[in-house]
């Protein structure tokens, strides 16, 4: 069930495919949309080194930075509203400082949607990708939509499922949320052993019926990021389902790497487990 939407308006190429798919949510279960403005103030005031006697230059620098950033934000929050109100959709904007205040809203929200790699090129990337995001989900941002730029119909979802708690708990969640009903769905594990895939797909395909879907399921072989992405074109998936894959979470600022490379090569959007 979903009744609240969070949606990043970072104003970077992937906040249009965000905007529309959280209002499509929002339709679709009657939810309440917060749209997010956030700007990062540090990674628009890092102007590299800075000559001597270059200050003022390196000051107008950073100003037309921050110029340039608030106008694309405005314009993302225009749009948002735009959208939100053709759609009839209950929503509210918040603005302020970028991991802070997405740890904090997300808390009250059953989704987070954001831009597929605007958590990596965009406003979190003033810090090493594998801490902003490992901040975040350890902070509580979870689950986590990312968005390709082009958005499509959600029809097919791949799930993947290693047996792992965190891959566990992201099937779980998307079942539960249950954010597009008609979805058909296949769950793939790249595990080595046959015998061992082949039980964790039974188990899987068994959760999924007392959820009333029927899976279709397969073992891949080969590096779990790869073969994923691999297995999404050849199925002609619309959206991969993966845990985020980082254990001891908030001891190690660490996220799976399965999950990054699919944030960094995944072209279809990204539904991120806790």
């Amino acid at each position: 069930m979903i009744r609240r939407i969070l949606v990043v308006l970072a104003g970077t190429r992937f906040t249009p495919s965000a905007i529309r798919i959280a209002v499509e949510l929002a339709e679709r279960h009657g939810a309440e949309l917060t749209g997010l403005a956030v700007l990062d103030r540090r990674k628009l005031d890092s102007v590299g080194p800075v000559p001597a006697g270059a200050s003022a230059h390196a000051e107008r620098l950073r100003t037309h930075r921050f110029g340039v950033r608030q106008e694309q934000v405005a314009a993302a929050v225009r749009t948002f509203r735009r959208a939100c109100e053709a759609a009839g959709v209950a929503h509210d904007v918040e603005e302020g400082d970028v991991t802070d205040l997405i740890t904090s809203c997300s808390r009250y929200h059953d989704l987070t949607v954001f831009g597929l790699r605007s958590l990596l090129e965009g406003p979190l990337a003033a810090e090493h990708s594998e801490a902003a995001l490992a901040r975040l989900i350890g902070g509580g941002v979870h689950p986590i939509l990312a968005v390709a730029e082009e958005l499509r119909p959600i029809r097919r979802a791949l799930i993947a499922y290693s047996g792992s708690v965190g891959s566990a708990r992201a099937m779980r969640c998307f079942l539960q949320l249950d954010p597009w009903p008609e979805v058909q769905i296949r769950v793939v594990t790249c595990h080595s052993s046959e015998e061992e895939g082949s039980r964790l797909l039974a188990d899987a395909a068994e959760y999924c019926r007392a959820h009333g879907r029927e899976p279709e399921t397969r073992r891949l072989s080969g590096a779990p990021g790869r073969a994923l992405l691999l297995e999404a074109g050849r199925w002609d998936a619309d959206l991969v389902v993966a845990g985020n894959g980082a254990r001891s979470l908030l001891r190690r600022r660490h996220i799976g790497e399965t999950a990054l490379h699919l944030m960094r090569h995944c072209g279809r959007p990204l539904f991120l487990g806790p």
